[in-house]
Formats: C-alpha cells, structure tokens, sequence
C-alpha cells in the first residue's frame, strides 16, 4: 500500500510523462489518476488544480537542477570566462538527463513545450530566477564589455538554445537527411557549447563597437550617431 509521498511521487510522475507527451490542455486530470493508478480525488488531496500539479512538476526538479548549477558556479576558481559561465549553466542539465533516468528526459521535453509560451513565462522564471540571477552576474563579470541588456537578451537567446537541445527531437536528423541525431546530447552538447560562448563574446564586441549605449538613448542621442554612422558609410 503506497503511502502519501510515494503516491504524490506517483501522480508527478504521471503527470509530467503526460503533459510532456502531450500538453497541459489536452491531458486531463482523469488521465493522470487513470496513468499513476490512483483515485481521482487523491490528486485533488495533493494538488488542488490542474495548475498547482503542474507548477508542482515544475518545482520538483528545478530544485535539483539549481542545487547542481549552485554547485558548479562555487566550483570556479578566481574571475570566469564566458566558456565557463556557459558551461555552468548547461552542464548540469546534461549530466541530469544523461544519468537522471525517463522522468529527466520527459522533464526537458516538457520545458520545451512550455517554457516559452506567455502563459508559463513566469512561473518556470520563478522557480529559476536564483541561478538566473548568478549567470547573469557571472556573464557581465566574465566579459564586462556587456551591457546588462546585452547580457539579459544573451540569456534569453541562451535558454531557447537549451530547450533545443534538451528536447531532443527529430528536427536535426530531417534537415540532415538522417546523417546526425538530436538525440545524442553529449554531440549536441559539444556544438553548442562554443556556439554559445561565440555569441557572448559577439554581442561584447557589438556593445563596444556600436558606440551607443542607454544613456545616449535617454538624452535622444541616437538620431545624431546614427546620421554620423550614415556618413560614415557613405
């Protein structure tokens, strides 16, 4: 007979296999205590909503995930490079779905599902704003030529690389014709890490070299460079 954390374990478990194979709409309650083989009313003991159990799902793994990051980001020694700041915040998703076991691999299909649609944008923020928060800091100390906008949309670009990856659909082996697999993480892992590492350091350049910054916006500035920049050209 299971008791009250084993059958919660249950119904989370159910219910992320389920909306990462389907989505949050189409599946239904009845279909998460039909999977996890418990009563209905169960899952609204420990859940209350449709909603609470999906931020639950949410919740359960972000904690390990940022635990891991947390970990990664004490490990460096003395000022990082961008490299290493990009490789604190991938690495440890990888290792989790390389060693994590099915509820991992469907944990990241689900967050690719969801993790940019406006409707989930700020709870999926919340539970990671922590380790949002060092790799931001991390980023501007790493390479300090980037503006904090130029560091924010980095992330953002970051994170949608991320979600790429750790889907791991098919959309690799169609536009290869069959030649490579999304599925192979660790390869996937090995491209994007200097991919992403390149960007940073673009946009660092791009900061510098445009000349502009939020000040010259604010005092209306940007018209004059931009004439400036025309003549230049021509």
């Amino acid at each position: 007979m299971r008791n009250g954390e084993n059958t919660r374990t249950a119904i989370l478990d159910a219910a992320e296999n389920l909306f990462a194979a389907a989505s949050f709409d189409i599946v239904s309650m009845r279909d998460v205590a039909a999977k996890a083989h418990v009563p209905l009313g169960l899952i609204n003991y420990h859940f209350q909503s449709k909603e609470k159990l999906f931020e639950a799902i949410i919740a359960r793994r972000s904690d390990e995930l940022n635990a891991r990051r947390r970990a990664a980001f004490e490990r460096l020694k003395g000022k990082p490079d961008i490299r290493q700041v990009v490789d604190v915040f991938l690495r440890p998703y990888l290792e989790l779905m390389l060693e994590g076991g099915a509820g991992w691999r469907a944990y990241g299909r689900l967050l690719a599902q969801t993790g940019q649609q406006q409707r989930w944008t700020r709870l999926i923020t919340r539970h990671f704003k922590e380790t949002q928060d060092i790799i931001l800091g991390a980023l501007e100390q790493a390479e300090p030529r980037l503006s904090k906008e130029a560091a924010a949309r980095g992330y953002t670009h970051m994170v949608s690389v991320m979600f790429g990856i750790f889907a791991a659909n098919d959309l690799l082996s169609v536009i290869s014709r069959r030649a490579y697999s999304s599925r192979d993480l660790e390869r996937a892992y090995d491209f994007a890490l200097p991919f992403l590492a390149g960007a940073f350091e673009g946009l660092a350049a791009a900061s510098v070299g445009d000349g502009l910054n939020r000040e010259d916006i604010d005092r209306g500035d940007v018209t004059e460079e931009m004439k400036r920049k025309g003549a230049r050209r021509a």
